[in-house]
């Protein structure tokens, strides 16, 4: 049977000039191409991605190798050797380094993806005008990050954004807004549309009355100053009132005694998180706290000897142990073989540089943390993690462990477990 189509495979001597119409039956045509591919390419090895870039860097210097005996292998890895490296590797290298492993990167990398949505939405809502998009950035935000620290104006611009164009979804938002920050500023705007005017006519009131109550202050004229601190913060809750409390707190700390005086600052710490005077806060707490710890030490501490109350039991390390995570899983497990029906949690707390404390909370009573220490001493052979580490255990009554933690009186501590709980237990 006869074929009208050609051979792709004949030569031209057996097709004649039909073959010189295909470029593989073109010796003339071949030849140019390659000529024409190595002017551009140079003198490129028959493998895979021969278009990578710096690709004719390598080859130029393969080349020199290949002229100099000398030259260390091409293939061969060789430090220093003036080769670029794989920019492929490079790039995965960099890509690979900027993913978030550890859960602080994770958090960090959340945290700039809650800014942008938010930043979005403003750059859609303010400068863009095109609200259909700042309401989908609002509301992904609002989805994505429940709770955060922008919600409260998120929800406030959802209100004016749907307020003349859909009047039930800005009843929706100004809902949520007030009934989830009924403190915050953007609540106290849409309740009263003239409050920033009126809250900077207090602020300056307020500022005013701070100078009085602080002169009164450092006159030690406790009672009259705390009067009128009270009277400035009558006058609404401003910007300014943070100021205030904490005026009020160091007058406490004049006045009261040291535990309610760290007890406040605690509060305040908590209340006004992202405040400047915050850090100012945590510095007198921390202040206050180290010198407690030195009247202690000067003093001797003095744990309480009544043992019938709650108990933890601590396992303390040196942190160059690294066995946080492997005694909270070896305690977790020794709970779960042991002592199931009381449902004991286990928790890691750092002490200070040197050492590390597991905990395991909470033991009813000091029968239960005898049991439970004996226990743990039987069984400790038994407990591979952990049989090949150094550390100290000892039970202790939740009162005892908030004058540990203060002090950081270890050594105390283990001479009073060992003279105040059986021997057996030690």
């Amino acid at each position: 049977i006869e074929s009208n189509t050609p051979n792709v495979f004949a030569t031209g001597d057996e097709e004649g000039e039909d073959a010189v119409d295909w470029y593989f039956g073109n010796p003339s045509a071949m030849s140019l191409g390659q000529s024409e591919f190595k002017r551009v390419w140079g003198d490129v090895p028959l493998e895979d991605n021969w278009r990578r870039s710096l690709r004719s860097t390598l080859n130029t210097a393969t080349r020199s190798a290949n002229d100099d005996p000398a030259a260390p292998n091409p293939d061969e890895p060789v430090a220093d050797a003036g080769v670029p490296a794989d920019p492929v590797a490079v790039e995965f290298d960099r890509i690979s380094k900027q993913i978030p492993r550890t859960q602080e990167q994770r958090d960090e990398a959340l945290k700039k993806i809650e800014t942008a949505y938010f930043n979005l939405g403003d750059i859609y809502y303010f400068k863009l005008q095109e609200k259909d998009n700042a309401v989908s950035s609002y509301t992904t935000l609002l989805r994505r990050f429940p709770g955060n620290e922008h919600e409260p104006e998120v929800l406030y611009k959802l209100y004016l954004i749907f307020k003349d164009s859909d009047p039930g979804k800005a009843e929706f938002f100004a809902g949520k807004l007030k009934e989830q920050y009924p403190a915050s500023t953007f609540t106290k705007i849409l309740l009263n549309p003239n409050y920033l005017a009126e809250s900077s006519l207090a602020i300056e009131k307020q500022k005013v009355i701070y100078k009085t109550a602080y002169e009164l202050y450092k006159n030690q004229d406790y009672d009259s100053a705390t009067q009128t601190i009270d009277e400035a913060i009558k006058l609404g809750q401003t910007t300014f009132v943070p100021t205030l409390e904490l005026l009020k707190i160091l007058i406490v700390g004049e006045t009261e005694n040291i535990n309610q005086y760290q007890f406040l600052l605690d509060q305040f710490i908590a209340k006004y998180p992202t405040e400047p005077l915050a850090d100012y806060a945590k510095k007198l707490l921390a202040t206050s706290r180290n010198f407690q710890q030195t009247q202690e030490k000067q003093k001797g501490i003095r744990f309480i000897q009544s043992l019938n109350e709650p108990h933890y039991f601590v396992m303390v390390y040196r942190i160059e142990e690294k066995l946080n995570n492997t005694a909270v899983a070896a305690l977790e497990k020794f709970n779960q073989a042991n002592f199931k029906e009381l449902q004991l949690k286990t928790s890691n707390l750092v002490l200070n540089d040197e050492y590390t404390l597991t905990l395991v909370a909470d033991l009813p009573q000091v029968r239960q943390a005898m049991a439970y220490i004996e226990t743990f001493n039987d069984k400790l052979p038994a407990l591979g993690e952990l049989r090949n580490h150094k550390f100290n255990t000892f039970v202790i009554t939740k009162d005892n462990f908030d004058i540990f933690y203060r002090t950081k009186g270890l050594d105390e501590y283990l001479k009073f477990f060992e003279k105040n709980y059986p021997p057996e237990i030690q």
